[in-house]
């Protein structure tokens, strides 16, 4: 006999056996026991989630011999046919490759005969979104009001594509994703009806891998099984599904804690020599940074990660060393990266940059930044307070904020505007860290800090885009100034006016950050100062 998989050999037949579906089953089931059976269903949701296994449930439920009954038997005549495939009066049809209207007219003309040896005719129509425009409307009638003996239940993975005029005439059920715990059930169980020993390790990676389809994770403890000739490991499946185990991310995520700039890039060189998917890696990490954002917000969400105990463990010990912040922080240039990914033609490149930018951005010891508030008028135009009454005893002033700064900075305005300038990319850093500011790091990426006069920092932009944005904007001055106050410790105004050449670093001009980033975290590595030689025109 020939080989069967294994999601078709233990595909669901009855609505019990369906797995993670129950507002469906459930309701498909109390309508068969009630007799209110619709003529038309439409069955939506991701792949491998059971659509059409509910359908074929359905069919065997309306046509065993024992009876119209939620629990088909399973052993009849009909109940065999339909599990084979190959009774007359169950249609499937594929609507990817009979998608046009001379198809539909066919299923028309068929539609009116008498079932051949069942109660009912079900015509279960695959992929239903793509059908042309032209065959749905000649399937309109037909489907509004067919003969009392036909079903028709439509199935797609993009309800969206369908007219609103076919659904408006079928009861839809939206199947959701399995989730991981079922699907790790699912796998333990078949792989002991297999005989085959599975490992805890693979079974939370085959599940996780399934990204909640049942088809995709039997499909790949198939694979695992024939490739591993024997029991299967973590191990065999981390080969099969590119080699990105939990120990690399594990690896990955404590040189990012430690800022070890050269040990990441000489991990991801590793990553790149051993023949492994970079896509698979930044993957791989936004999956594992989840689970440490779900411990570092609540220590007792370990259960909702659906990891083996002993993984578990370890991504619990790891968090302990990260903040809710740092964790945020990386999750977005992790983002970041997968999104450009699709778009770059040098993925290495793109996933040195991310690593270095993770290693770099300093430890989060504060909270974000909020919204701006509104700023009180500057020292220099605001009316003096009035003096206290004698009695009372005279408030203390805190020391002004341009001559107390973290850096040890006292009253000379050269050193501040130095310190500033000195520390420039971490107040943008201190911008990228929240959604309400972060439009404004690549602002300031191409402002200048030209001159500290009084508490007024002037900011030269060399783009009149960008100048405009910052200018006409007092909530975006306020949200830099007080980024500046929390990295330097002064306080200052911001003014923004257009550069006229001067201030503009010429390494800063010429070398693209990607490479700037990439190049400092080797140690003697220098970008070299290009001599700008664009002239200004009148």
């Amino acid at each position: 006999m020939p080989y069967l998989s294994l999601y078709r050999k233990y595909r669901p037949q009855r609505f019990a056996e369906v797995v993670g579906q129950r507002h469906v089953t459930q309701t498909l089931a109390n309508a068969v026991r009630a007799g209110r059976i619709a003529h038309a269903y439409l069955l939506c949701g991701p792949r491998g989630t059971g659509k059409t296994s509910t359908a074929r449930v359905l069919a065997m439920a309306l046509n065993c011999e024992g009876g119209t009954s939620p629990e088909p038997c399973g052993e009849c005549e009909p109940c065999r046919r339909i599990i084979s495939g190959s009774a007359l009066d169950v249609i499937e049809i594929d609507a990817a490759s009979n998608r046009g209207i001379d198809e539909i007219r066919e299923l028309r003309e068929r539609v009116g005969l008498a079932p051949a040896d069942s109660r009912y005719k079900v015509y279960i129509i695959d992929e239903v979104h793509m059908l042309t425009g032209e065959a749905f409307n000649a399937f309109l009638k037909t489907l509004e009001e067919p003969p009392k003996h036909v079903i028709f239940v439509l199935a797609t993975t993009e309800p969206h594509r369908v007219l609103p005029t076919i659904l408006s005439r079928c009861q839809r059920f939206d199947f959701h994703r399995i989730g991981t715990q079922d699907i790790a059930k699912l796998v333990r169980s078949i792989a002991e009806q297999e005989g085959i020993l599975v490992d805890e390790k693979a079974v939370a990676m085959l599940a996780h891998a399934a990204d909640g389809s049942v088809r995709d994770s039997l499909t790949l403890l198939d694979q695992a099984i024939a490739y591993a000739e024997g029991p299967v490991t973590g191990e065999v499946v981390g080969e099969i599904l590119g080699g990105i185990d939990f120990d690399l991310l594990s690896e990955f995520t404590a040189i990012f804690t430690a800022r070890d700039t050269g040990g990441a890039l000489a991990l991801v060189d590793r990553v790149v020599a051993e023949g492994k998917d970079l896509k698979q890696l930044v993957v791989g990490l936004i999956g594992h940074y989840r689970n440490l954002l779900v411990l570092t917000v609540d220590r007792r969400g370990a259960e909702a990660l659906a990891l083996p105990e002993e993984l578990s463990q370890r991504v619990s010990e790891q968090s302990k060393a990260l903040s809710s912040d740092e964790v945020i922080r990386a999750l977005n240039l992790l983002a970041e990266a997968d999104r450009e990914m699709r778009y770059t033609s040098q993925p290495r490149l793109l996933v040195e940059l991310m690593a270095v930018r993770i290693c770099r951005v300093p430890a989060a010891t504060e909270a974000p930044l909020t919204a701006p508030s509104p700023r009180p008028a500057a020292r220099h135009s605001a009316p003096a307070p009035a003096a206290p009454p004698p009695t009372q005893p005279e408030p203390s002033e805190p020391e002004p904020a341009e001559t107390v700064s973290e850096a040890g900075l006292a009253g000379d305005k050269t050193d501040t505007l130095a310190e500033i300038r000195r520390r420039w990319e971490e107040v943008i850093g201190l911008l990228n860290q929240t959604g309400r500011t972060r439009s404004l790091a690549g602002l300031l990426r191409e402002a200048v800090p030209a001159r500290l006069e009084g508490d007024v920092l002037t900011l030269l932009f060399h783009q009149q885009f960008h100048y405009e944005r910052m200018a006409g904007d007092e909530a975006r001055r306020e949200a830099v100034s007080q980024a500046i106050a929390r990295v330097v410790g002064a306080t200052v105004v911001l003014k923004c006016e257009m550069g006229k050449g001067e201030g503009r670093p010429a390494a800063a001009a010429k070398q693209p950050r990607l490479i700037q980033d990439v190049l400092s975290a080797f140690p003697g590595s220098t970008v070299e100062d290009e001599p700008d030689t664009s002239e200004e025109k009148p």
